[in-house]
């Protein structure tokens, strides 16, 4: 199988991360084809050269014109679904690109390039384990692209997906209203773990000696292993952005599409490899996260909550749930949810998680547009590329 590690990036001016998972592939002899990197701001050409020297790279810079709109057009794809799948009117207007836009150029890329295995690595991720030793954690290097391989060789499992060791997106937190802030944001499943974090300080250790993989629709976008044959069945990556207070927000949850849609294919199954790499979460690892001292950890929170929050309407339309019933009920626990999370934290943007819910649900109709001329370019993509590959043989 030709392996690829995909890497969506701002900005690429170091390739630690990457140098690193290569390293480990390397150490274990598993040949990496290529990786493909997309990026929507800057890049450093030099780091570029050196990483091209030990693989090959594929640079996709988000709204260029590069050789992929031109493959797309030679295989006669509508100008509409070029558009739709490549083009992102965000970035000149606020620099941003939805999680889901730039995902689908490196799967895409993946898909012309002739990978057969597409191996995405954020780039605040490393090859290694945090396995709890009583009183201290050990670094632990795994066969990273073996674990997901003990899987994937079976026909029926299309991908392979865990979650990470670190610490946690939400930081320790502790105030009164807490309940009400995370039914509003719609993390109700946190919230225990979080009123437990003086037992753990929010700290999530991989189970190493007793690691129990198991089929899940959960996939972690950070730690994912794609075969790119699976597109042919089902929708790409989604995800959209939206305004608050005159500044633009991503939405969350653009693997959330993935794992549903994976659920309704036949025989074909998403399994968590219950390997838990290291994520720097908050990039001052082993620091435990103090949200109250710390400005970059509460502004991460805060983005996250607004990221939640935009994703929400969404999410629960795609679930067939009562949308109008959700938003009743997460309206009223923001209404004291937020307030006392401002009050907790000293940061009058949290007031604004109201406000957002309300522009979030307002909006729902236009992200469901959005994700209907996504499904209808895909397959207008997938369409051309069969065909393509007929007349090539």
């Amino acid at each position: 199988m030709k392996i690829s590690f995909g890497v969506i990036t701002k900005d690429l001016m170091e390739t630690d991360s990457i140098d690193k998972f290569l390293d480990n592939a390397e150490k274990y002899f598993h040949p990496i084809y290529s990786v493909i990197i997309t990026y929507s701001r800057n890049i450093d050409k030099e780091v570029i050269e050196k990483l091209k020297k030990r693989v090959n790279v594929e640079i996709i810079k988000i709204n260029d014109i590069d050789g992929m709109c031109h493959q797309l057009n030679d295989m006669g794809m509508s100008e509409e679904s070029i558009k739709n799948l490549l083009n992102c009117k965000t970035v000149d207007e606020s620099g941003m690109v939805p999680y889901g836009k730039n995902r689908n150029n490196v799967v895409m890329k993946g898909m012309l390039t002739g990978v057969d295995v597409l191996v995405f690595i954020d780039t605040d991720v490393y090859p290694e384990l945090l396995v709890q030793r009583d009183e201290y954690v050990e670094k632990i290097e795994i066969d990273f692209i073996g674990r997901h391989l003990e899987y994937l060789r079976r026909d029926d499992v299309a991908m392979t997906t865990s979650d990470y060791s670190g610490y946690y997106i939400i930081p320790p937190i502790d105030f009164d209203g807490m309940d009400q802030l995370f039914m509003g944001i719609q993390k109700k499943a946190s919230y225990e773990y979080i009123m437990n974090h003086d037992l753990h300080n929010c700290f999530i250790p991989d189970n190493f000696s007793d690691r129990e993989p198991f089929e899940t629709d959960k996939i972690l976008g950070g730690n994912v292993a794609i075969k790119l044959s699976i597109f042919e069945k089902i929708l790409p990556f989604f995800s959209s952005s939206y305004v608050v207070g005159g500044e633009r927000y991503l939405t969350r949850g653009e693997d959330t599409l993935m794992g549903i849609e994976i659920s309704k294919i036949k025989n074909r199954r998403c399994m968590d490899i219950d390997t838990r790499i290291f994520h720097d979460t908050y990039s001052n690892y082993p620091l435990v996260p103090d949200i109250l001292n710390d400005e970059d950890i509460k502004d991460r929170f805060f983005y996250a909550c607004m990221g939640w929050i935009g994703r929400n309407p969404f999410l629960n339309w795609i679930h067939k749930r009562d949308v109008e019933k959700c938003r009743i009920e997460q309206r009223e626990a923001l209404r004291m949810g937020a307030k006392a999370a401002a009050e907790y934290l000293d940061d009058d943007r949290f007031l604004m998680l109201e406000e957002a819910l309300e522009i979030s649900y307002d909006r729902l109709d236009e992200v469901i547009d959005e994700y209907k001329k996504l499904a209808r370019s895909w397959k207008e993509f997938i369409e051309r590329r069969r065909s393509d590959e007929n007349i090539d043989c």
